[in-house]
């Protein structure tokens, strides 16, 4: 799968289906164009539920994930602390600290979203972008779970082994990350 995806290009106006189908993500600039960050559109209809962290609290060791909502609302969490977005405001995610979003169920949200590598330079196990590529690919081929918009087991720990520093779960998920990917490699997913 890796393979098919490494022909898209993810470029400005490539629109990427986010794991919970009714959200999408929009390339707005890529580090090509600004040298350290992608900028990003999020937009997830109302009632769209958990955003793209869907996947639960999680930790991007090799960016910082800075969110600016444009409309709507989102709860998010950074480390210990909960806020509450609204338009206008932001908040970060710096390298390393657990943190999640959901939006609020009433109207749209939109969101910009800025993935800024640290150090600066993009570099291929840190790119969340070409990460969410492969995901949208796996939605468009149906090989998701109908209910949580999230691709199997074993493919997903393989993705995840693959991007080691775009996306990481604290506890016993991310533990179970690297056992899970050489069985998932020993089935065949790439």
């Amino acid at each position: 799968m890796e393979e098919e995806q490494s022909e898209l290009i993810l470029g400005p106006g490539t629109v990427l289906i986010a794991p919970h189908p009714t959200e999408t993500i929009e390339i707005l600039a890529t580090p090509q164009q600004t040298t350290d960050r992608y900028r990003l559109r999020l937009t997830t209809p109302p009632g769209g539920g958990p955003g793209i962290s869907g996947l639960g609290p999680h930790v991007h060791p090799g960016f910082i994930e800075r969110f600016h909502c444009v409309s709507g609302a989102m709860t998010m969490r950074v480390g210990s602390k909960l806020q509450e977005i609204g338009p206008g405001e932001s908040a970060e995610a710096l390298p390393g600290v657990i943190h999640g979003f959901s939006s609020k169920d009433d109207e749209p949200l939109v969101a910009e979203v800025e993935i800024i590598f640290t150090p600066p330079g993009p570099r291929p196990e840190a790119d969340l972008v070409a990460f969410w590529a492969i995901v949208d690919g796996l939605i468009r081929r149906g090989d998701v779970n109908s209910k949580t918009g999230m691709p199997p087991l074993l493919h997903l720990a393989v993705l995840v082994d693959r991007f080691p520093e775009a996306f990481r779960q604290p506890g016993v998920a991310g533990w179970l990350t690297k056992p899970l990917a050489v069985l998932g490699r020993i089935r065949g997913y790439r």
